[in-house]
């Protein structure tokens, strides 16, 4: 069954100190949330106190997430992380452009299994995050599918139907391609305006066909759905609470 959460990493400008940590906590549980992924929580925030702010509102860290290059240079910190938030992912975000060649990402999976096995000893899983550009093809093939036939069955994909649909790929037959590798998809929608400049938006006031997307989520075992929206052209919370209450009042079998 998939249970529906949310990507921290929405309300980066509310995460800046222990109190307003806490504040959006408790915001998120009262929208409806209980499950959450962190990311880009301010470093002057210490660990101790996001843990505090994760068992007085009841929310459950189910994974972190950051860039490659950033976790490579501090992986002791996210390893840390982890543990103090109980969180037994940790998710890292994208192969860099300047990488996006045939050696650059025969190092990056080197540096993915490496990170892999060190993650293993500490209990922690590992997924990778592909964004849109990910899926570009490097001689011949696309960047995701030669990172993922290259990396061990246990390093997971964690899929963004936003970069997969920017990409021109059909997330669908990525989720049932990966089948039993994607634990976590995060669900973003966009629009475009008139002008040609696009906005993220909340889960189903954009482009994105989401029922199809839900129905192959639950069809393929994806543990949990997470809605996010790293930009808002309205209250941020307000977006949190329009995107659970479509997610749960389109797909039935979703829980939270």
């Amino acid at each position: 069954m998939t249970a529906i959460g949310y990507q921290v990493s929405s309300l980066k400008d509310y995460l800046t100190t222990p109190e307003s940590v806490f504040c959006t906590f408790r915001r998120l549980k009262e929208i409806g949330y209980r499950y959450v992924q962190l990311q880009w929580i301010h470093p002057d925030v210490p660990m101790e106190s996001v843990k505090e702010a994760l068992d007085e509102t009841g929310l459950v860290c189910i994974a972190t997430q950051d860039g490659f290059q950033e976790v490579r240079k501090d992986l002791d910190r996210f390893i840390a992380m982890n543990r103090i938030w109980n969180s037994s992912t940790l998710c890292i975000s994208t192969v860099p452009k300047d990488m996006m060649t045939e050696d650059g990402i025969e190092f990056f999976c080197t540096e993915m299994k490496r990170i892999a096995m060190l993650l293993k000893e500490k209990g922690i899983g590992l997924t990778f995050h592909p964004l849109w550009y990910n899926f570009d093809l490097v001689n011949g093939i696309r960047a995701i599918d030669k990172i993922m036939e290259d990396l061990p069955d246990e390093i997971g994909l964690t899929l963004c139907i936003y970069h997969a649909v920017k990409a021109g790929a059909d997330p669908v037959s990525v989720l049932e391609r990966y089948m039993g590798r994607i634990h976590i998809c995060h669900f973003k929608d966009y629009t475009v305006f008139p002008d040609g400049s696009e906005h993220l938006v909340p889960v189903g006031q954009g482009k994105i066909d989401w029922p199809i997307v839900f129905n192959a989520c639950i069809e393929t075992g994806v543990m949990y759905g997470l809605s996010e929206q790293e930009s808002h052209l309205k209250d941020p919370f307000l977006c949190a609470k329009e995107s659970l209450d479509y997610i749960l009042s389109t797909e039935k079998r979703f829980t939270r």
